[in-house]
């Protein structure tokens, strides 16, 4: 019996993923070529190019069908953020694979990369919101997970994801009152 083709598809495209992350940890993004990522999936650069455009497009794809599907997977309640909550357990499970995306030797096309997939999973999750907020957003949560995936004192993920909650829901204040009043809020004084 045939295998059915989008079983197929997401095979060839996990084997790609999975072979572009082994070689991240190994060598680092700008080093890997399409080459190196078809030779380690053992598929035909036709076959890689049937799904991707350059080893970019794989990155930014891969990452968020495969986010995409942890969060599917393992959803849970709370504010309309929670979902993203999987993000934080992954990186503390698996510093090696976020290291090259989000840690201090990563490039800023990797970045720039997994930053915009966290964008459109927010946008995804939270709907009509202007741009600004959904890149504020994505860009809060990759600072906030960077301290998970530290080395020598990695921050717990439940308490890193209390952070990026409680900045992303509530602001500086922390809570849902707007805080004290200071001198720039006051108003002005009416015209004479």
């Amino acid at each position: 019996m045939a295998e059915h083709p989008d079983r197929r598809v997401r095979r060839t495209r996990d084997t790609l993923h999975k072979a572009l992350i082994e070689l991240m940890i190994e060598r680092g993004y700008d080093k890997v070529t399409v080459s190196d990522i078809i030779g380690r999936a053992d598929v035909g650069r036709s076959t890689f190019y049937a799904h991707y455009r350059d080893k970019d497009d794989l990155l930014l794809v891969s990452c968020t069908e495969f986010l995409r599907r942890e969060i599917i997977r393992t959803t849970t309640p709370g504010s309309p953020l929670a979902p993203l909550r999987v993000m934080f357990h992954l990186a503390a499970q698996y510093p090696e694979v976020y290291r090259p995306l989000i840690g201090p030797k990563a490039t800023a096309t990797v970045v720039r990369a997994y930053r915009q997939c966290v964008a459109e999973l927010v946008g995804e999750l939270l709907g009509e919101q202007p741009a600004g907020t959904i890149e504020f957003l994505s860009w809060a949560l990759l600072g906030v997970l960077g301290p998970v995936i530290e080395p020598t004192a990695p921050t717990p993920p439940a308490q890193a994801w209390q952070r990026f909650e409680t900045l992303a829901l509530y602001g500086l204040t922390g809570s849902g009152d707007a805080g004290p009043a200071t001198a720039g809020d006051a108003e002005s004084p009416a015209p004479r």
